[in-house]
């Protein structure tokens, strides 16, 4: 059996891309948004995800219908569904990945989807009940191969962590294929580590995952997302308690000649300037995606941008869709709605990221100044540890460090961040 991505039709696709808005007044929290390249813009679904139609629920119901014994899946959420708890106090384990997703399979056809979302207690196969409409969330799933599935499953274990609550593990699939061990233990001492893996999706399409486990301990929107794209970002997530500082440390910043990278956080949501009648503030979203501020980068995820989820893995796709990122570039607004904004400690920059491609390698993006070296491990451990990331440090190094000291000292005598 084949799988891939269906669009709002039933029709298989590249990919496809969902914004369901939140639960308002005028909104029952169930409406949204579609988009795949095809359509070439953010068109408003006449479906509801609670009538069982259209792009999401067409893809997963055609995976988990009768399917044959050469189909499998992998489902991983940080709020596991009610129907997936052996007891009420069967609890969710808040040491593993903020993340959320599902990986289908076939070893017949070598087929896979992978869906990335943000709905907590999403989903049961066979359930019906939905989790609760009262936050926008985002949906990107991409149609790819099975050893990309399993190169994406060795990132996973190593670096978003997934909390997997259910699994189809066909006999056809290897033993000691990736898939597999996702569903087995994660290592609770794994060394801090952030990854970037190239993959392409069966159309030929380029994605990154940007990926980060618990111990890695940076801002991975401004530390590592922004530097792996080399854009200054705007990002939309949920928003609670401190947050970091929109500027990048010395070391992030670095890898952009023009200076520093900055994330600013989206305040609000207004789909009104493409036509369909839906806003509201951040505090009713639940989403975790971004955009390029100047360039054409969309990352979609599941993690959010605050201080207190420095200590969860989780992550990111990225890719380039000038049509995408034109239409959600109309619909966020920096203006200060919701929680105030608090400053977090300076964030410093962990040394540990590594790259791989899942298919071949990539060049670095124009975008990205820092020049980086690939250096190619002895011997790799994983598929997804094929390289390591060396950021060459400029002739004009020793002259940031001194003007890094004067920063400092300026401070410490101030008690005042510096700022651009």
């Amino acid at each position: 059996m084949a799988i891939s991505a269906l669009d709002e039709n039933g029709k298989a696709v590249d990919w496809w891309f969902v914004y369901k808005v939140p639960e308002m007044p005028s909104m029952k929290g169930y409406e949204y948004v579609y988009y795949d390249s095809s359509v070439g813009t953010i068109v408003k679904s006449p479906y509801l995800l609670s009538v069982d139609k259209g792009a999401l629920d067409g893809t997963l119901d055609a995976i988990y219908n009768n399917p044959p014994d050469t189909t499998g899946w992998v489902l991983y959420n940080d709020e596991k569904p009610d129907a997936a708890k052996k007891s009420k106090t069967d609890a969710d384990d808040g040491s593993l990945g903020h993340t959320k997703g599902v990986i289908a399979f076939d070893t017949a056809s070598k087929t896979a989807v992978w869906l990335l979302h943000s709905w907590p207690k999403y989903s049961m196969p066979g359930e019906k009940m939905l989790p609760t409409p009262k936050y926008g969330q985002t949906y990107l799933c991409v149609s790819i191969d099975l050893d990309t599935a399993n190169a994406i499953a060795t990132v996973m274990i190593n670096h978003q962590e997934p909390q997997v609550f259910t699994s189809r593990l066909p006999a056809s699939l290897d033993a000691n294929a990736p898939l597999r061990l996702l569903t087995q233990k994660i290592n609770p001492n794994a060394a801090g580590d952030s990854h970037v893996l190239d993959f392409e999706s069966r159309g030929g399409k380029a994605f990154k995952l940007i990926a980060k486990n618990r111990k890695w301990g940076g801002d991975f929107w401004n530390q590592l997302v922004g530097p792996a794209i080399g854009v200054n970002l705007d990002v939309e997530t949920w928003i609670r308690g401190a947050i970091p500082s929109e500027h990048d440390s010395d070391a992030a910043g670095a890898l952009n000649t023009k200076g520093k990278l900055e994330v600013f956080d989206v305040k609000s949501i207004d789909f009104t300037p493409l036509g369909v009648p839906w806003k509201w503030p951040e505090t009713k979203d639940h989403a975790k995606w971004g955009i390029g501020v100047d360039a054409d980068w969309v990352c979609v995820g599941d993690i959010n941008r605050m201080v207190s989820q420095e200590k969860r893995g989780g992550g990111t796709i990225a890719f380039q869709e000038q049509a995408l990122w034109a239409c959600l570039a109309k619909t966020d607004s920096l203006k200060p709605e919701g929680p105030t904004k608090t400053a977090a400690k300076p964030a410093k920059l962990p040394a540990t990221t590594t790259h791989s491609s899942a298919v071949k390698p990539k060049k670095t993006p124009p975008a990205t100044a820092a020049r980086i070296t690939v250096k190619k491990k002895a011997e790799a451990k994983t598929p997804a540890h094929a390289a390591k990331l060396t950021i060459k440090k400029s002739a004009a190094a020793p002259k940031k460090k001194e003007a890094a000291k004067k920063t400092a000292a300026k401070k410490k005598t101030t008690g005042k961040r510096a700022s651009r």
